[in-house]
This record gives C-alpha cells, sequence and structure tokens, in this order.
C-alpha cells in the first residue's frame, strides 16, 4: 500500500484498523468514534451509506461489529476520496465509494435505496474566521454544502422506516430538528455528550426514521472524561478506543 510523504500510516484499536491520513489535513477525531459506537442497526443485514465518509474511519468501525452490512459512501474531495479508498482496501472492506457532492445525491444513486445513512458533517457555517487549509475548510465548514443538504439528501436516500444517525454540535439541536421534521425524518433516538461531568453539553447523537411517528428516547449522558485536565478517559469511553 503506498503512503505519501506527507501522510501517516496509524494502527487503531489495536491494530484491528490501520488508518492513512493527512498529517497536516483532515483528520478524524473522537465525534466519528461516538457516532460509529452509537449507530445501531434494526437488523443485521441492509444497505448503510456514510455521507462525507472523509478518512473512512466511520465505516471501518460499524463493519468491525457488523460485517453483514452492505457499505457505500460518499465523498466530494479529491485527497480524501483517494484516502477512503486505500483505506478501504487496505482494511479489506468492500465498500461502494463514489465520488461527488450531496447536492446531486439524485444523479449519483437511486432513491430509497438504503437502510441506513450515517453522517459526521461540517458543523460550522461559512460566517467568521475560515481554516487556511482547503481540505480542512470543506470538511469542517459549509462551504460545499450544508446540515439541511446532507439532511435533505438522506431523505431521498432512505427505505421508509429507514433511520439516519447524525452527530453535530450541541447549538445546532434545535436548527437540525427542525430540518429533520421538514423532511419527514422524525427524530426518535437522542444521547448529549458531555466533556465531563462539570460541563454543558457540547455535542448531541441522533437517530430519527423516515416516515415513523413522533415518539423518542433521551439515552443517558455520554460522559468523555473522568478527569479532564489530565485527559483521562471515562471507562464508556475508553472502551470504545481500546476494543
Amino acid at each position: 500500500m503506498n503512503i505519501n510523504e506527507d501522510e501517516t500510516l496509524s494502527p487503531f484499536l489495536r491494530g484491528k484498523i490501520n488508518i492513512i491520513q493527512k498529517k497536516k489535513g483532515y483528520r478524524f477525531n473522537l465525534d466519528s468514534v461516538l457516532l460509529a459506537n452509537f449507530f445501531y442497526p434494526k437488523k443485521k443485514k441492509g444497505k448503510i451509506i456514510d455521507l462525507g465518509t472523509g478518512s473512512g474511519i466511520i465505516l471501518l468501525l460499524i463493519s468491525l461489529k457488523y460485517k453483514d452490512l452492505d457499505f457505500s459512501a460518499l465523498e466530494y474531495q479529491n485527497s480524501l476520496f483517494d484516502i477512503a479508498k486505500r483505506n478501504f482496501l487496505l482494511n479489506k472492506l468492500n465498500v461502494n465509494l463514489v465520488k461527488g457532492n450531496v447536492k446531486d445525491i439524485k444523479n449519483l444513486f437511486p432513491s430509497q435505496s438504503f437502510d441506513y445513512v450515517i453522517t459526521n458533517p461540517p458543523y460550522y457555517k461559512t460566517t467568521g474566521k475560515k481554516p487556511k487549509n482547503q481540505e480542512i475548510l470543506i470538511a469542517k465548514t459549509e462551504e460545499i454544502a450544508s446540515i439541511e443538504d446532507f439532511i435533505k439528501a438522506s431523505f431521498y436516500l432512505l427505505k421508509d422506516n429507514g433511520s439516519f444517525f447524525m452527530i453535530n454540535q450541541a447549538n445546532r439541536l434545535s436548527e437540525t430538528i427542525f430540518l429533520l421534521k421538514k423532511y419527514k425524518l422524525e427524530p426518535k433516538r437522542y444521547r448529549f455528550v458531555y466533556p465531563s461531568l462539570e460541563d454543558k453539553a457540547s455535542h448531541f447523537l441522533i437517530e430519527a426514521v423516515k416516515n415513523a411517528k413522533e415518539s423518542c428516547e433521551i439515552e443517558k449522558p455520554l460522559i468523555i472524561y473522568k478527569d479532564k485536565q489530565k485527559k483521562i478517559y471515562t471507562p464508556e469511553v475508553e472502551s470504545y478506543l481500546e476494543s
């Protein structure tokens, strides 16, 4: 497997996964790990797509638990598309990887063709100071596509009663709920993420179901650090990183 000079190759989960990433470009963080562990399929078999797959880490993590799923991924950026392709090959995961923008989803995939859509979309609006690195700019801001674009695409892709999974910043919760309901994706399961017991929620994880009736459950809080100053994770988060 070719590794370029501006890239790293690192083992993850005690070598269960090996991941290629840019040294100075976009790199996955804990959010992707939390989202992969929040994902829960209703059936062992089914089709899942990751919108904005980046390095491919979310599908790689999910595949460790749910090997019988049919995997697809969409990535807009050439550099990340190439990295995801190599990561899937390196880890021997068969993925239908497509290059494109979620705004063009109707030209890329048939409607109602997936049981599950998962996404860790860009968190930040395009206002304010922008990252100088183009790869990070597109991955972390709505420069190319907004949360609404991701949600609209998800409605198009999902079968009836199919599930949508996402992580986002807590300050975008009300906007997210509004958009999900606008596109007939009913929020069914929430989990709020807290850096520590003393902090306010920083992120939320959400599962929504296409054309479902209203009703939801809020799971117990997900606490990241047992000791924030010393960067000691809680046993739950530690289990995500060690299992």
